[in-house]
Formats: structure tokens, C-alpha cells, sequence
């Protein structure tokens, strides 16, 4: 049996398939980010797939794909929580959440942007993955992501800049309690993602114009910073988008870059089940070494 993870800081899709490719099961939790999490925390999280587990026996490969693997400590600290949990593997493959939105949007080249809880871009030439930035994170960057929006929300709500119609609306769903607003940002794992669950009152209100500015200025600037480091790229090669955030705002994308001359090729709001196929028919030898 395979088990496939794709994770962002806010959530984890899992999918158990045997080696046709056939999904034996499924489920999803909160995300897991090395950069931000402890191991034991990891091993927690990957306790509570229940149904896997009672098959862990069977399991001889993980693919994990996720936010903050980038770095070869945190490759290390989610394949050292799997071998605690897992034992018969013959394979852990442990990769980024990018090499996770190529391999399920694409296999010819093509500029791949993920809008999701954080947000990235790369271009794909068929064989191997070139970024002519890097991700900084939701300290420093992120701009269009969960995160980003979940800020300028917060930041509108208690600056008094956001319309007392939806200040109103805000308040009932996620309160006005400073002591816990910070609590969750600075004593809790996963600041990120709690910034990221504020997004959700983006695409309740679509259609206010305060909402509508927010999700333009914000999208813009990821495409006149992220994306436009592609345009030569995108001269010759689709454009494709990974993330509730792109699935939801494709309108305004799709305005936007046509605006500047381009189109997207598709939207994909989890790529989990395209990585399915991504990984059947690419086969890993079981030879490898974990």
C-alpha cells in the first residue's frame, strides 16, 4: 500500500491507495509544517489518521508533500516521525508543497503559482523545477495567500478601516478578544494558518466593494511581484494555479491576466488526487534506501 500526503500549514489531505492506484481511504487534518512544529507534534498529528493506522502495517511507501520541506532538517524530522509510527516502509519521499502543485497540474513546462495558506511560484521545464525567487515565508512575504488576507482583515477590523456592516458580521464570527487574538499568534504553533482561517470571510461577502478591493490589491501584488518574475516564461507556456485561494478568486485572476496579456490553463484547489495519478504511473523502484 501507498499513503500520499499533501500538506499546507492549515491542513493535510491523506489518501491510503494500493498499487493500482485503487483509494482505500481518506481523510484530512490540520496541517503539518516542520519549520513550525515539533516532531512529537508531527507524530501526533499523524496519530490521529485513524484509518491508516489500522492498515500501517500494510504500508510500504509514503509520499509527503508539504509547506516547509524544503530544507534537509525538516526533510529529516517528518521522515524520522513516519519510521516511529510505520514499519515496514521501504520508501518515504519527502518533498515540497511546489513539487507538489507540478506534479499535479502538469508533466510539459508551464509556470506554476499556489495561492493557498502561503503563497509560491516556479516555472516547470518538463524536466526540472527553476525559481527565480524564493519562498519567504509569512513573515516576510506570502502576499495573496490566507495568511496575507487573514492580516489585512485583522488589521481593517481593529484600525476601524473596515465597513461597519461587515466590522459587524466579523465580530459575530470570530469575536473581538485581543488577549486571544494574540495568544493564538504568539504562544500557539502555526501562526500562518491561524492568520490563514480568517480567509474564509473573504469568499462569504464577495461582491461588497470593500471585500472585491481587497482581494484585487492583494492578488495584484502577488502577480506584480511573484508572477510577472515569469513573463518571459509565460511568453511561451501556460500558467497554472494550486490553492482555495486561486480557486475562489479565479475570476479576478483570469482579469488580471488578461489585462497583461495572459491566461491560466486551469485552477486546482487540492491537488491530492492528481498526485495519485502523478505517482502510479511514475512508480518509485522499491529498491531506494530510506
Amino acid at each position: 500500500m501507498i499513503l500520499i500526503a499533501d500538506s499546507g500549514s492549515t491542513k493535510c489531505d491523506w489518501i491510503l491507495i494500493d498499487r493500482l492506484g485503487n483509494q482505500l481511504c481518506s481523510q484530512t487534518t490540520i496541517g503539518i509544517n516542520p519549520l513550525n512544529i515539533s516532531e512529537s507534534t508531527i507524530k501526533n498529528i499523524i496519530l490521529e489518521v485513524s484509518e491508516v493506522l489500522e492498515k500501517r502495517n500494510l504500508i510500504e511507501e509514503i509520499h509527503f508533500y508539504g509547506a516547509g520541506c524544503g530544507t534537509e532538517k525538516s526533510n529529516q524530522k517528518i521522515k524520522s516521525s513516519f519510521r516511529s509510527i510505520f514499519n515496514n516502509l521501504k520508501l518515504i519521499k519527502v518533498e515540497e508543497d511546489i513539487i507538489a502543485a507540478v506534479h499535479a497540474t502538469t508533466r510539459t513546462s508551464g509556470v506554476i503559482a499556489i495561492l493557498g495558506t502561503g503563497s509560491n511560484c516556479c516555472y516547470f521545464d518538463g524536466k526540472k523545477i527553476i525559481q527565480h525567487a524564493p519562498s519567504l515565508g509569512y513573515l516576510l512575504a506570502d502576499e495573496g495567500s490566507g495568511n496575507y488576507f487573514g492580516k489585512e482583515l485583522l488589521k481593517s477590523f481593529y484600525l476601524q478601516r473596515m465597513p461597519s456592516s461587515l466590522a459587524k458580521e466579523f465580530k459575530i464570527m470570530f469575536g473581538s478578544d485581543l488577549e486571544s487574538l494574540f495568544y493564538n499568534l504568539y504562544d500557539l504553533p502555526q501562526p500562518n494558518a491561524y492568520l490563514a482561517s480568517y480567509a474564509i470571510f473573504l469568499f462569504r461577502h464577495r461582491g461588497h466593494p470593500f471585500i472585491e478591493n481587497l482581494l484585487y490589491h492583494g492578488i495584484e501584488v502577488f502577480i506584480d511581484n511573484y508572477l510577472m518574475l515569469y513573463a518571459k516564461e509565460l511568453e511561451n507556456n501556460p500558467v497554472h494555479f494550486v490553492g482555495s485561494i486561486a480557486y475562489y478568486a479565479q475570476d479576478i485572476i483570469n482579469k488580471m491576466l488578461t489585462s497583461k496579456g495572459f491566461s491560466a490553463k486551469s485552477f486546482i484547489k487540492k491537488p491530492i488526487n492528481n498526485l495519485i495519478k502523478y505517482i502510479i504511473s511514475n512508480e518509485y523502484s522499491l529498491q531506494k534506501t530510506i
